[in-house]
């Protein structure tokens, strides 16, 4: 029988190792650094950054959707993001990736959420399919911007001196 439920703290190995699956699934491997101590810290730590609602059959968890909550100055709300969604491959087919945005939809709609949105590989036509039968829009107009590692770190210091504030 399968069912959601709200992630405790004695599951984050399987959550990290289903990250691992996304990973590989999406062929990201490479920037996959997090570890079970960071996914626990997040999650579970002293001041918690994300959620997550696990997928169960038969006790075993076989998916999950990692969020959080964002906040949109045009709607003066704030918003869900939904960070990652998977079902492994052996489990799909049971709705249970329907299952879990449709959770999270009621969540949002609960917490006076403006919207609720993620992002998806431009080549993933599988994901933007099912998402798109659910009812969302893949918004072509938009790109993610986005500054890591290296890049980062050069660019952090690079601010002059005079330009820093406090």
């Amino acid at each position: 029988m399968a069912h959601l439920r709200p992630a405790r703290p004695g599951d984050v190995a399987a959550i990290h190792s289903l990250v691992r699956e996304l990973a590989a699934y999406e062929r990201l491997t490479d920037m996959l650094v997090a570890t079970e101590d960071d996914l626990r810290d997040a999650l579970f730590g002293p001041q918690p950054v994300i959620e997550c609602l696990l997928a169960e059959i038969s006790e075993e968890v076989v998916g999950y959707a990692l969020f959080f909550h964002n906040y949109s100055t045009f709607l003066g709300r704030r918003g869900l993001y939904l960070e990652d969604v998977y079902v492994k491959p052996s489990a799909r087919g049971h709705g249970l990736g329907q299952a879990l945005l449709h959770a999270l939809a009621r969540l949002a709609v609960q917490r006076n959420c403006g919207r609720f949105e993620w992002t998806v590989l431009d080549w993933n036509r599988p994901a933007i399919d099912f998402y798109e039968a659910q009812g969302a829009d893949v918004l072509p107009e938009w790109r993610v911007v986005r500054m890591t590692g290296e890049a980062l770190q050069r660019f952090a210091a690079s601010v002059p001196k005079h330009q820093l504030l406090g």
